[in-house]
């Protein structure tokens, strides 16, 4: 296959996911959209990736029907950092800096989103989330599962919850997003004849020990805070800590690749291992501990 077929097969590709976005298999495709354009961007020059973006835009907008300009509004959402991801891997930049800048422009356009939904639609997300889950709590006050009122009670206290947790939910989703589509796009780029850095090897994650007396300053304010206080620090520091606790996570994922490493165990082992530090929340302690003190060095002869 030649340069030209293999740009028609990730033009196809990037139409076929497009249209997805106005499917129920938005919620897995979603996460694939920018990888076909990371590629085609990296294959051409800028002249040559508008080309091939125009007609990959105009037949997802007129096939997707009455969701056309909600799948072109996507397009372009992610066309963004896909660009910018697929910049850097034909500079030659390090994979790092690829999925910090896609990381910072997802993370942008998803602040920019909510201010203009919330200002041009005089939208309050708030009361919409209240209402969308108030909406489905009322089949359990219907069936006389739980007393009446519980429903509105319910769908105030979870949107509070949600409303406050907001940014960590932003930061973890850009993240995520930025995450899979430097992976997909690695593989995706073999394809194509170009080999993008990766990421430093997970035997080498550390983060920094300052962020261990982040984590204790911010686990005593949450401490001492008063329950009902939803000021901006109350929200702020409870945002900061699950997401202190997600470093900690990664940390601890980094220390079992190095034990498996040092100890020369199947590389299946520290996959296993990573299972229980993504689904048990103590599990974190593992990464505070060996950020906190020089644990590997007990592991190296």
């Amino acid at each position: 296959m030649n340069i030209s077929w293999k740009s028609l097969v990730w033009s196809a590709a990037a139409v076929l996911l497009l249209l997805t976005l106005a499917t129920p298999l938005n919620f897995i495709t979603i996460f694939l959209v920018m990888t076909p354009f990371v590629v085609l961007y990296t294959m051409f020059n800028p002249k040559m990736f508008i080309m091939h973006l125009i007609p990959i835009g105009v037949i997802a907008f007129f096939l997707s029907g009455s969701f056309g300009p909600v799948v072109a509004t996507l397009a372009f959402f992610f066309l963004v950092p896909a660009i910018a991801m697929g910049h850097l891997y034909k500079k030659g930049k390090t994979a790092r800096l690829a999925v910090t800048v896609g990381f910072v422009i997802v993370l942008a356009q998803l602040l920019l989103e909510l201010v203009l939904f919330s200002v041009m639609f005089d939208i309050d997300l708030k009361a919409e989330l209240a209402a969308m889950l108030a909406d489905n709590f009322k089949q359990f006050e219907a069936a006389q599962i739980v007393t009446s009122g519980w429903a509105a009670e319910m769908a105030t206290a979870y949107s509070d919850v949600i409303m406050n947790l907001l940014p960590m939910l932003l930061l973890l989703s850009a993240l995520f997003f930025t995450i899979v589509t430097h992976a997909l796009s690695r593989l995706a780029l073999r394809t194509v004849g170009f080999q993008a850095p990766a990421l430093p090897q997970a035997k080498t994650w550390r983060v920094p020990k300052s962020l261990v007396l982040y984590y204790v300053i911010a686990m005593i304010a949450l401490l001492v805070m008063p329950e009902g206080d939803s000021g901006y620090w109350k929200i702020a520091v409870s945002n900061l800590v699950p997401i202190l606790q997600m470093v900690f996570v990664i940390q601890a994922i980094g220390f079992f690749f190095f034990l498996a490493d040092a100890k020369k165990w199947p590389k299946v082992v520290p996959l296993l291992l990573c299972i229980p530090l993504m689904l048990l929340p103590p599990a974190h302690i593992i990464g505070l501990i060996d950020a906190a003190f020089p644990l590997r060095k007990y592991f190296v002869k």
